[in-house]
């Protein structure tokens, strides 16, 4: 399997991870404050991390510098989602967060002048009907589409410039360093916000396992792959394959008895999975859809 293969591997494993953190974090919630877990997710992500890169600490000022912008646009998106999720459904939480592969085409076709193919433009389109269709179906929910949702929405545009500025700044021979002052942002972050709240240890075993999990897996092992991945796949690309993340969100929300399969569910879970399909759709038979968009164009101006 080469390197680009891998990266894609590496990004689907990262979205099914997401995929489960709403799940597993909403039913922490029920013996934890959404900041106390957060705070313990990214210490244990910052922790583990500089454990497994404690050679990695020398870097250049201007990866540091990176790093620090690209751990607090992290850090904000991690913590609206979760704070968002204790108002809203995992379902629309998962479809919500996917939104970021909106914004991160047009942040890369707007702001880095990016070209985009028309089968980029169309697995959007995809993936914007199905977020509509699934908010739709979960406006009866806890919440609507109200603050929860509204607040998940900004956590995506952060996730949205984290990706595109990943994706332009990461290396090959600087994963590890980016990785790691990622992780540490959000590790200081969380120390900082500490005296400012009701911080308490938890003592529940079962509460731990959830934690160990969010922060070791969904947290360390997921920003590891999703560096390394997009130093080997384009921004909008990568954004595209990790929106796939609500589709595991509902697969396991279903599954742990959190929510019912719906038609709603259904369609918009299909119309992602579809987006899927066309981004990882090779090269050569994508240009067939610039070609045919190119012809309905030219037809377009000739007829006007």
């Amino acid at each position: 399997m080469n390197r680009m293969a891998l990266a894609f591997v590496a990004l689907m494993v990262a979205a099914m991870a997401w995929g489960s953190t709403v799940v597993v974090a909403k039913s922490a919630f029920e013996s934890i404050s959404p900041i106390n877990l957060l705070i313990i997710r990214l210490v244990l992500t910052g922790v583990v991390l500089a454990a497994v890169f404690s050679t990695r600490f020398k870097m250049s000022r201007g990866t540091a510098l990176r790093g620090i912008i690209l751990g607090a646009l992290y850090t904000t998106g991690i913590g609206s989602q979760m704070i968002g999720l204790q108002y809203t459904p995992p379902s629309l939480s998962g479809f919500v967060t996917a939104s970021y592969v909106v914004f991160t085409a047009i942040i890369s076709a707007v702001l880095l002048r990016q070209r985009q193919p028309a089968a980029t433009w169309l697995a959007v389109g995809f993936t914007v009907t199905g977020i509509v269709v699934l908010a739709g179906g979960a406006a009866t929910g806890e919440a609507g589409f109200g603050f929860g949702a509204a607040l998940t929405l900004f956590g995506a545009l952060m996730f949205a410039f984290h990706i595109v500025l990943l994706g332009r700044w990461v290396r090959p021979d600087n994963v590890a360093q980016l990785t790691l002052m990622q992780a540490l942002v959000g590790t200081v972050a969380s120390l900082l916000v500490v005296p400012f709240t009701s911080f308490e240890l938890p003592q529940d075993p079962v509460l731990w396992s959830q934690l160990l999990y969010l922060g070791i897996f969904c947290g360390a092992v997921t920003l590891f792959l999703q560096s390394w991945a997009q130093s080997h796949v384009a921004a909008t690309p990568s954004a595209v394959i990790m929106c796939t993340e609500p589709v595991w969100s509902v697969t396991l929300a279903i599954g742990f008895g959190f929510e019912s399969i719906t038609p709603q569910i259904i369609i918009g879970g299909t119309l992602v999975v579809l987006a899927l399909l066309l981004t990882v759709w090779p090269r050569k038979r994508a240009r067939v859809i610039d070609t045919i968009v190119d012809e309905l164009r030219r037809r377009r101006r000739r007829t006007s």
